[in-house]
């Protein structure tokens, strides 16, 4: 039986309040929290949508400021400076926007929270290194293109005025550190922190700055090097020596001619002309050359001035050269400047046909083949008639530059030489050389980093004449890692032949073919190979055909060396294989320094194209485990 009372018998329940009154009572404190979290979340979807419509609109500047730092640089390799002018406005208008919009309080706020703030971090630093490239790099240098421009510079009745130069010195490193310091900002964006859009732009931004930076680096050089290089503090003196790549040298050829060239305050005069052949030789070596090179390339690099570039290391080769001329002629030499006929031949396309003392007309067609062949069929056996022949021909091509040409074909010409190892320079002045030792024009032994293998490959002649015309030479290369250490290993392949006709014994005077006297059949050519491996590695072996080869195993400045010898007669073709180990890289990158050479068929090569490295795969079967 039930108790109490029953549904029907029970009070009625009260109504229950509406909703006002169950809140009616709640306490002032829980009502502002409230209020405060809901304004709390409006004040966040504000922010959110704040940062993301100026983000979106910085993105919009950054990618209408790329298209400006070209046309800045297409106007001034156009020389359009108010072009150039005009487009560096549009870049400086451009990113100034885009600095505004990722730097008010809201955006630098949001950079502090995690995971968002460093794409934010990442985008503000694009628009600030953007911003300081645009005012405090392009915008100055742009004021001052006209008169630091290379190839606006030339010479007027053999006098350079330097004072535009002078002046642009201060304006010029500002910019570069401003460059520097922008770079280097984008370099330490982490591009696997970041979302892939921003990632992309970085990449963008990288890829722009790693483009703008030769140029930008060649006119700092040239503002820094040439006031002091052509006398602007005192006189200089420098010797041009003339490298013939029918003998081959390390560097490029034996030294045939050598001038000796005055500036003072711009003005630049040739002053003495010899033939290489009457300097030295000497007992002993005039200059204190390292035991290790001696032991490589003979005794004879320091007593012959022939000799002195068997070395490939071309500032050892220019301050030997130097001594032999001081202990010869006197004076003070300030630097080594070395040229070839393809050098010539590259400077005669801005000069125009040079007529020359014997009423040779010299062109860019013909200067190759006839002072690397034609003029020892012409004098086939006076040695001293063909180095005057050489000496008046680069004597007046220097004679016609020095009176005033095309300023930008001869700045390209000059570039383009640099580029494939024709044009070496080297400046007794540690701060000018300094400068020099970071560009192309170098011409020291090939450096090595953690992430790449400096090789390189270097010829010379050993058949005693001008065989080397007919040489043609094949350069390939690989790395990989093959070894349980990760120890990286290189590979250089180097294949050479002789072109020269079968009939070369006879129908090539005895001065070219060298006559047998140094042990070597006429006709044939005989080379010797020097294969350098990385800094701090190890010569692994030396072969051909998969047969060792004899070599001479050597280092120089902590590189592994091997020397090698090979003859050929007419038609005959040998290749050389030569593996080294590496010890201090970790990725299989790797560079290769090549003696610029002739093609081997009379034909003149391309002075803008550096030595062709064809790349092989390394046979890790048969890599010294």
């Amino acid at each position: 039986m039930a108790t109490g009372l029953s549904h029907h018998d029970a009070p009625p329940r009260p109504a229950a309040p509406p909703f006002e009154a169950r809140h009616r009572h709640r306490s002032p404190r829980g009502r502002g929290l409230i209020l405060a979290l809901i304004v709390l979340a409006g004040l966040v979807l504000l922010a959110i949508a704040w940062i993301g419509l100026r983000g979106f609109l910085a993105q919009q500047e950054l990618n209408a400021a790329v298209p400006d730092v070209r046309a800045v640089r297409a106007a001034v390799a156009e020389s359009d400076t108010a072009g150039a002018a005009s487009a560096a406005t549009e870049l400086q208008k451009h990113a100034h926007a885009a600095v505004s919009l990722t730097s008010d309080p809201v955006w630098q706020l949001a950079e502090g929270i995690p995971w968002v703030g460093g794409n934010l971090s990442a985008v503000s630093t694009i628009s600030r290194a953007t911003d300081a490239v645009a005012s405090d790099v392009i915008k100055p240098l742009v004021s001052i293109a006209g008169s630091v421009d290379p190839r606006t510079l030339h010479l007027t009745g053999g006098t350079l005025d330097l004072a535009p130069i002078v002046a642009a010195q201060p304006v010029m490193a500002k910019a570069q550190t401003a460059f520097d310091s922008a770079r280097s900002d984008i370099g330490s964006i982490d591009r696997s922190s970041v979302i892939s859009p921003i990632g992309s732009a970085v990449t963008k931004m990288r890829s722009l700055m790693a483009e703008v930076a030769p140029d930008l680096q060649a006119v700092d050089n040239t503002v820094r090097l040439l006031p002091g290089m052509l006398g602007a503090d005192g006189p200089r003196s420098y010797l041009i020596v003339a490298q013939n790549p029918a003998e081959l040298r390390a560097t490029g050829g034996l030294i045939g001619s050598v001038v000796l060239v005055n500036a003072d305050k711009g003005a630049v005069a040739l002053s003495t002309e010899v033939a290489g052949t009457s300097i030295g030789p000497w007992p002993t070596p005039v200059f204190d050359v390292p035991t290790a090179t001696s032991g490589l390339y003979g005794p004879l690099v320091g007593r012959y001035l022939q000799d002195v570039n068997f070395t490939p290391d071309f500032p050892l080769a220019a301050r030997t050269a130097s001594a032999m001329w001081v202990r010869t002629h006197g004076g003070v030499v300030d630097g080594v400047i070395t040229v070839d006929p393809v050098v010539l031949s590259a400077m005669l396309k801005a000069t125009g046909p040079v007529t020359l003392p014997s009423g040779d007309v010299l062109t860019s067609a013909n200067a190759v083949p006839l002072l690397l062949s034609g003029i020892y069929a012409r004098y086939p056996d006076a040695p001293q008639k063909q180095d005057a022949f050489f000496s008046k021909a680069a004597s007046a091509v220097f004679d016609r530059v020095v009176g005033g040409v095309d300023g930008a074909a001869l700045v390209k010409a000059l570039a383009a030489s640099g580029t494939s190892n024709r044009i070496q320079i080297w400046s007794s002045h540690a701060s000018e050389q300094s400068i020099l030792e970071t560009t192309t024009l170098a011409g020291a032994l090939p450096v090595s980093t953690p992430e790449t293998a400096a090789l390189g490959v270097y010829f010379n002649d050993a058949t005693g004449s001008k065989m080397d015309y007919y040489l043609r030479t094949s350069v390939a290369a690989g790395a990989a890692v093959c070894r349980a250490d990760g120890k990286v290993t290189t590979m250089l392949e180097v294949t050479l032949t002789n072109g020269a006709p079968a009939n070369a014994a006879t129908a090539l005077p005895a001065y070219v073919t060298g006559a047998g006297s140094y042990g070597v059949p006429p006709g044939d050519i005989k080379t010797r190979i020097a294969f350098y491996g990385p800094e701090q590695g190890l010569l692994a072996g030396v072969k051909s055909k998969g047969v060792d080869v004899p070599s001479i195993a050597g280092t120089d400045n902590g590189r592994p060396v091997a020397v090698v010898e090979v003859q050929l007669a007419p038609g005959q073709s040998k290749t050389i294989d030569v593996q080294f180990l590496g010890t201090a890289q970790w990725a299989p990158g790797y560079t290769v320094d090549v003696t610029p050479t002739l093609k081997g068929d009379g034909t003149t090569p391309d002075v803008g194209a550096r030595p062709s490295v064809a790349r092989i795969a390394v046979p890790c079967s048969s890599v010294v485990k």
